[in-house]
């Protein structure tokens, strides 16, 4: 590795680590905190990779005390800075030294690349690694090379490893098949015995994935395949979330990587990307598309575009020394701000109350100190056996604030409740003291609840006592009212 190299690699650690420190958790990071309590459970929304990442962050009770969303955060951190050095590495062995750091730079500065892959806890993390891993074997070992005995199953064991961190690898993995077949077909090589070999390396490996599934009726495959089931398809839809990448990954990042696709020979990388980015703006038209589903594809062209700017006569031209410049500059200062403003507010004065929820990112100091200014709440939610919302996502936020002042366990009931309903196994049948709740205007109201009826997958058979309401207060202004009420968890039922 070389000193330029190393040096990105730590500033971006430093960058990620302040950004880390900053940014209150998000949606997704409260609902895989019990991922790391119930990694097994994990299954029902991806595989257990970022379950482990989540149970590895909790496994430090230090940390975990003092600053608990840096510590779910922390395998993210570490995983990152080692699948950018593998990123180097396989770009070194591709296109030289000078491509290899700016590959580095690259995948250490657009904001959509350091946030999903390197800064919150979601799959994507795990992911990229693994993927930062093929790619370093790739560059050592031609998908259609000989390979020994023991490179075959180390290859299955990667491929494995891929599969285990989110389902979109399953699509990566059967364009590698693709393609090895492919050349088998031209050259009239099947090599057989190489292929059968990658396969048990690959099953040994993800194994669980397919048991865990074929236990639960295919649980996994079904929620993801429902989630298209939409009717009609919006044609603004797919370059509508196009320019959306375009500008999280930042635009001269969003630029260079599409031009890098277009003028790509062909090789295994530029293979591994055209099915997801079709696939996934197609799926545009018709669902909500995560931004970071197209993480992978964005990361697979960093190689090859750091070796388009490692021409030496590009760096000759003024204006491309100046958007160079102007991008590492301008990305790191802006998701400092950027992050700055989610947990202090810092633009509120330039964004209109309604069209800022950033707010709502309930950082689990500020939250806890808001509810114990309520000493009826904070004494509820203390002595509570149960802690439930109307979100799946919301739980989380409360774990969080509440964490060492409460042996509480959590959950959802809702009609998404995602993979709570899978846990509620594990929840004391015979506790009897709950606590209930909700963001005003956000969703139903806890009445709903009580009152039951047709949409409302609960209802208590006992009423339900209202303790009051608590605002989030951030930079003077109110940004989340929740409102809170005590129930029995014995007498709550599925219509």
């Amino acid at each position: 590795m070389s000193r330029a190299t190393a040096l990105i690699l730590a500033a971006g650690l430093l960058l990620r680590t302040v950004l880390a420190v900053i940014l209150p958790p998000g949606y997704d990071e409260s609902y895989y905190l019990f991922y790391g309590q119930h990694p097994a459970l994990s299954y029902f929304d991806h595989p257990p990779a970022v379950a482990l990442w989540s149970a590895a962050g909790q496994s430090l009770p230090w940390l975990s005390l003092w600053n608990p969303v840096l510590a779910l955060r922390l395998p993210c951190l570490i995983s990152n800075t080692i699948a950018l050095a593998l990123l180097a590495s396989a770009t070194e062995r591709w296109s030289g030294a000078r491509a290899a750091w700016i590959a580095a730079a690259v995948g250490s500065l657009s904001p959509l690349l350091l946030v999903c892959s390197g800064l919150l806890l979601l799959p994507d993390s795990p992911l990229i690694l693994s993927l930062s891993l093929l790619m370093w074997w790739l560059s050592r070992h031609p998908l259609n090379g000989v390979r020994s005995t023991r490179q075959s199953l180390l290859f299955g064991v990667i491929l494995g490893a891929l599969c285990l961190t989110k389902y979109q690898a399953l699509l990566m993995v059967l364009t590698l098949l693709l393609l090895r077949l492919h050349d088998a077909w031209q050259s009239g090589a099947w090599r057989w015995r190489d292929t059968a070999l990658v396969l048990v390396g690959w099953m040994a490996v993800s194994w669980p994935l397919w048991v865990w599934n074929a236990q639960h009726g295919w649980a996994s495959f079904l929620f993801h395949a429902g989630r298209t089931a939409a009717t009609g398809y919006q044609w603004q839809g797919p370059p509508l979330f196009l320019l959306s990448q375009l500008a999280l990954l930042f635009p001269s990042i969003g630029v260079l990587l599409l031009v890098t696709l277009f003028r790509g020979r062909g090789d295994v990388l530029h293979a591994l990307v055209w099915p997801q980015l079709v696939l996934f703006l197609v799926l545009a038209g018709r669902m909500q598309v995560l931004s970071s589903w197209l993480v992978p594809a964005w990361w697979l062209l960093l190689p090859s575009a750091a070796a388009l700017l490692a021409r030496p006569e590009r760096w000759r031209r003024l204006w491309f020394r100046a958007v160079v410049l102007t991008t590492a500059v301008l990305t790191p200062l802006l998701s400092v701000v950027a992050a700055a403003h989610v947990r202090w507010g810092i633009a509120s004065a330039l964004l209109p109350v309604a069209a800022d929820t950033s707010g709502q990112l309930l950082d689990p100091a500020v939250l806890r100190q808001a509810i114990q200014r309520n000493p009826v709440i904070w004494k509820a939610l203390v002595e509570a056996q149960l802690v439930a919302s109307n979100r799946y996502e919301l739980p989380g936020f409360m774990a969080l604030a509440l964490r060492g002042h409460s042996d509480a366990r959590f959950t959802t009931y809702a009609a998404d409740s995602r993979a709570f309903d899978a846990w509620r196994d594990q929840l004391d049948p015979k506790a009897q003291r709950g606590v209930l709740f909700a963001v005003l205007g956000d969703y139903a109201a806890l009445s709903s609840l009580e009152a039951g009826g047709q949409g409302t997958p609960w209802r208590l058979l006992g009423p339900i006592q209202k303790l009051g309401t608590v605002s989030v207060i951030r930079a003077g202004r109110v940004v989340a009212q929740l409102e809170f009420a005590a129930f029995d968890p014995s007498t709550l039922r599925r219509p």
